[in-house]
């Protein structure tokens, strides 16, 4: 099985390896997720000794606009997906993304409260919760996707993400 990761100079990102969960488009979406979320660690990183200056607020508070909407149309993306395989546990599946969403709303709240406290346990709970979504969740779905003669590839997503890609 072939991991996932973004290489970082100066940070340890080696905690955002993800498994390959069988599905190309997915692979990219996780890919790119995890970017924002390295991009937010980036920015974090300057602030273990100094609170953020307003124009790094509005940095951070940019990250969480693209992470949540991208991140929203990738839920939906996939639990479509999974919906149209008759993926069995689907509900569950959708209730952690459910979760995912409301909680990126409250963390979003806190960034743009400007709450400097809440910065490092930002960075870990999104670092934690992608990782073990991806490697404990959605690595199981990879078989559901293997009937069809070819991988999904990226260009036959929806309109609704090409469409975010433009933005």
């Amino acid at each position: 099985m072939m991991a996932i990761s973004i290489q970082s100079k100066g940070f340890d990102m080696s905690n955002l390896t993800v498994s390959d969960v069988g599905v190309e488009r997915f692979n990219k979406d996780h890919q790119r997720l995890l970017f924002y979320i390295e991009e937010f660690t980036r920015l974090s990183a300057r602030f273990r000794l100094r609170t953020p200056f307003p124009d790094e607020w509005d940095q951070m508070d940019g990250i969480f606009v693209r992470l949540e909407k991208y991140t929203r149309v990738h839920f939906k993306e996939e639990e479509q997906a999974m919906a149209k395989r008759g993926y069995p546990t689907l509900p569950d599946h959708h209730a952690q993304h459910q979760q995912l969403i409301n909680v990126l709303a409250d963390l979003r709240l806190k960034v743009k409260r400007r709450e400097f406290q809440a910065i490092g346990a930002v960075k870990s709970f999104l670092q934690e919760w992608i990782t073990n979504h991806i490697n404990h969740t959605d690595t199981q779905y990879g078989p559901y996707f293997k009937t069809e003669t070819s991988r999904l590839s990226p260009q036959g997503r929806s309109e609704s993400l090409s469409r975010f890609n433009r933005i």
